[in-house]
């Protein structure tokens, strides 16, 4: 059943796999651990050398809760990166304080350790190479000012920083993207085996009936010859719906022609339709223009058949960078709260399909509004992501 067709909205939710989040995410949990159990060693080793322990065992028991607590995140955020480069820097300046002078000088491993290094992979993690690259040198002007003069093991850490935060951050975006192909790859599989039981069912009850009217017609004179015609042109068209695979939207090539989704509703005006357009082009990739122009066509056929004698409809088309509204308007008799419901259950996918089907493939939205006074309005809607510009 369809929601209240008075205001009839249903969009399609996508979230992503969190697969490569919460494995990098684990990874990265281990490493703190380990990595802060090592700092606990070096310091251990070096405790001769330690000249105020308590500025140390408060690090440490801090450094411990974000430990402890940045792992129970569904994901790393600005905020907790933040937090845990702040503890990571104060680790690395506490080294001048918490150690003779003379250790400091001769480059005695930092407080933190390769503990540090934890906000560079959580930046890699959230960001990629530039998230990486960010938090490593945030580390790096740390492990410089805490220094008296750098030295080959300083520029040796500080180059490790960003290596790890460049691999890092590679892998997570080789991850995501092999991730969204693969999702990719399953919805046009899904999407074609759907074609191939509905092209079994065609073939089995629709297709015979046009083949055998396209017979029996030819032999009724002059109406039955119009009628097998027109039964032959609809079996040939079938036959090409059913044996024709197109990919899904998501799969379309960057390099797919646009087309002005302007220029394609312009060709829609009439005597009894009104196009108002932006005042530059708007383009989109070919597909997608395609569709919604396909999903006003079917609106405004429904305006045609369901309107009344004399309605006019306004086609309104309205892009930013929040995406596509297309705005579809008629003067007509409007229509009862429940005849989009009714529509479904007796088999009639006009609204339903040709016109929300489309928008729901494409990410967006279709909804319809009939007030009380007459008239009905159409709202399709399509998002950011799928528009290419709206100048040229």
């Amino acid at each position: 059943m369809l929601p209240d067709p008075g205001e009839v909205s249903l969009r399609r939710q996508y979230n992503p796999s969190p697969l490569i989040d919460s494995a990098g995410g684990r990874g990265l949990a281990l490493y703190r651990f380990v990595s802060l159990t090592y700092a606990g060693i070096l310091v251990w080793s070096h405790r001769e050398h330690v000249v105020h322990w308590w500025p140390i065992l408060v690090w440490g028991v801090v450094a411990l809760a974000s430990s402890i607590i940045a792992p129970l995140l569904p994901r790393p955020t600005r905020t907790a990166i933040g937090v845990e480069l702040v503890i990571a820097c104060a680790g690395i300046l506490l080294t001048s304080e918490v150690y003779t002078a003379a250790e400091v000088s001769a480059g005695i491993s930092t407080v933190p350790g390769v503990w540090a290094a934890s906000p560079v992979m959580a930046g890699a993690l959230l960001s990629g190479i530039p998230g990486g690259v960010i938090c490593a040198a945030v580390i790096s002007v740390a492990n410089l000012v805490q220094v008296e003069e750098a030295g080959q093991l300083t520029w040796h850490n500080i180059f490790l920083l960003f290596i790890v935060g460049i691999l890092v951050g590679l892998a997570v975006q080789l991850a995501r993207e092999s991730q969204k192909r693969l999702e990719q790859a399953l919805a046009v599989s899904e999407r074609l085996a759907e074609r191939e039981r509905i092209g079994r069912q065609v073939h089995d009850g629709v297709l015979q009936a046009l083949a055998m009217i396209n017979r029996r017609g030819r032999t009724l004179g002059a109406e039955g010859e119009a009628l097998a015609d027109l039964a032959a042109d609809q079996e040939r068209s079938l036959r090409s719906l059913i044996t024709r695979f197109e990919p899904a939207a998501d799969a379309i090539s960057d390099r797919e022609q646009v087309r002005d989704l302007a220029a394609g509703l312009a060709a829609l005006r009439s005597a009894d339709v009104e196009v108002v357009l932006p005042a530059g082009p708007v383009r989109l990739p070919e597909h997608t223009s395609r569709e919604i122009e396909a999903a006003v066509a079917a609106a405004l056929d429904n305006v045609a058949v369901h309107a009344g004698d004399g309605a006019r409809a306004w086609v309104l088309l309205d892009a930013d960078d929040r995406g596509i509204e297309v705005v579809i308007r008629d003067n007509g008799v409007g229509m009862p709260g429940d005849r989009l419901v009714r529509a479904v259950e007796e088999g009639r996918l006009g609204a339903s399909s040709s016109i929300r089907g489309r928008m729901l493939d494409l990410g967006g939205d279709a909804s319809w509004r009939s007030p009380a006074g007459g008239g009905t309005t159409v709202t399709l809607t399509v998002p950011a992501p799928d528009v290419a510009g709206s100048t040229p």
